[in-house]
């Protein structure tokens, strides 16, 4: 998997270097591992090239499928001449829609929530949704023009809190106000505690939808092996793979093998399931192998994003500047299908107060269904949407209380035997003794700013927050507030 958390330059860098690290072949003896350079089991195949993705092999003679997508936010659709239509086109072996699915056509990350068709049926819901599969003999140039889908646009929701207001029209019909689920944490009276603060600082902010970008779209190849269905993909997930797979067929799970590729990155996205079924609704009812790649069109509008967030918060500190309590309110577009809302939604709750103490708090998250991308895994799932927000209000109530924004996160970063707002005790925190030793670089940063800033011209230098404090000794530097806050 390739990971750009840290760009490209240290990947890069890796590679070229390898030759130079002498790494043992032989397992280290017990109690020797620490600290000690592990050979990575699929280190030499990117190194040398070898390593195999989604799209580098096919089997012989293997069909090449192309979804039917949705041009729609939100449509009602039905087919017209199907058979004519494949009739006229030598090159096409099969046409396949939610009729032909042998089994439950619905899927999802969490089976009580699962939602989502494989081939939609009667109805597509986001843009970019497939509706039918067509599977082209090998060396045939894919034409899908004039394939007789009927669509009847529908209105649409792409507001979340549109859609959940009164008499909204519903994404789902057994899913009312379009609420797919919420989190909620309380921990003492946050309203009473924020009301008795020395200061209170309060702002909302927004994020948008964030795709994953991968190197790699979605990709990969199926074939029989007696009476198992083999489904060679990139994936993150091969057991929910096989688990949702072989419910959308008709099979049991034993019937189905999953055989991940490399995957040229993921982020959370290839948690999902996507043309898995498709592969494997192909083989299964023509006996073929068969092969399948996203356009990166394809990807980006079928594929899962992170969920964008509306957020209002309220955070309060003592005159000391230690934080008081926090109120949360987190709405997230959940798009058109569960995917991870779930996760999302209880998940922000419980993390909105950060890696502080917060003696008081009131969160709530809740996901709404829209006819957007359904939002799913993406680094975080949610807390990074909630961080935007409180870590703002920090630098704002550090301000307040004539702190430097580093020493005010010091002053609350969690320790040893502190507890969270959902009661956990923690232990082996580190963060207090890592933010601490940021501060001699966070003292230099603001020295030399200062410095720059002291020359005559227009050009000025600034300097963003780092996550957490730095020593008391630092004389403090104002903080700007942020467009839109407060």
């Amino acid at each position: 998997m390739l990971c750009r958390c840290t760009g490209y330059r240290k990947i890069l860098a890796a590679v070229c270097d390898a030759w130079r690290v002498d790494v043992p072949e032989a397992p280290l003896a017990p109690g020797a591992a620490v600290g000690a350079r592990l050979r990575r089991l699929d280190g030499a195949p990117k190194v040398t090239g070898a390593d195999r993705f989604g799209a580098d092999e096919w089997p012989q003679g293997a069909l090449l499928l192309k979804a039917i997508r949705s041009p729609h936010f939100h449509a009602a659709f039905h087919f017209g001449d199907l058979a004519g239509w494949k009739a006229a086109r030598p090159g096409v072996a099969a046409v396949f829609t939610a009729a032909d699915i042998p089994g439950r056509n619905r899927f999802g990350v969490i089976p009580a929530f699962a939602d989502q068709p494989a081939l939609a049926e009667g109805t597509a819901r986001l843009r970019g949704e497939a509706v039918a599969l067509v599977a082209f003999e090998p060396g045939v140039e894919p034409d899908l023009t004039g394939f007789p889908v009927i669509w009847q646009p529908l209105p649409h929701l792409l507001d979340p809190a549109e859609a959940e207001a009164e008499g909204a029209a519903l994404v789902h019909p057994d899913r009312p106000g379009n609420h797919l689920t919420a989190g909620f944490v309380r921990r003492g009276d946050a309203v009473a505690a924020l009301a008795s603060s020395a200061h209170v600082a309060t702002g909302s902010i927004e994020t948008a939808f964030v795709e994953h970008a991968y190197i790699e779209p979605e990709a990969g190849s199926a074939w029989m092996e007696g009476e198992v269905l083999c489904i060679r993909v990139c994936t993150q997930a091969p057991v929910m793979d096989r688990d949702d797979t072989a419910a959308i067929l008709g099979l049991p799970p034993g019937r189905v093998r999953i055989l991940p590729t490399a995957v040229g990155g993921g982020f959370g996205s290839k948690l999902d399931v996507s043309l898995q079924p498709l592969l494997g609704l192909a083989v299964l009812l023509t006996g073929r192998p068969a092969r399948m790649v996203y356009t990166r069109a394809e990807s980006m509008t079928s594929t899962t994003k992170r969920h964008p967030a509306r957020i209002t918060a309220q955070i309060g500190c003592d005159a000391d500047g230690h934080v008081t309590a926090l109120n949360f309110d987190g709405l997230f577009d959940t798009g058109a299908y569960a995917s991870w809302g779930p996760t999302v939604a209880n998940r922000v709750p419980v993390h909105a107060s950060g890696p502080y103490r917060t003696p008081a708090v009131l969160a709530r998250a809740r996901a709404i269904h829209t006819n957007g991308p359904s939002g799913g895994a993406f680094r975080g799932f949610g807390v990074p949407q909630a961080a935007l927000a409180q870590e703002t209000l920090y630098d704002q109530l550090a301000e307040a209380a004539g702190l430097d924004r580093l020493e005010f996160r010091l002053r609350n970063a969690f320790r040893d035997g502190d507890a969270t707002a959902t009661g956990q005790v923690l232990q082996g925190t580190g963060i207090h003794e890592c933010l601490t030793a940021l501060a001699p670089h966070w003292a230099r940063a603001l020295a030399e700013a200062e410095a720059a800033n002291a020359k005559p011209g227009h050009i000025r230098r600034g300097w963003a927050s780092p996550p957490a404090g730095m020593a008391a000794a630092i004389p403090r530097c104002p903080t700007p507030r942020p467009s839109g806050w407060g």
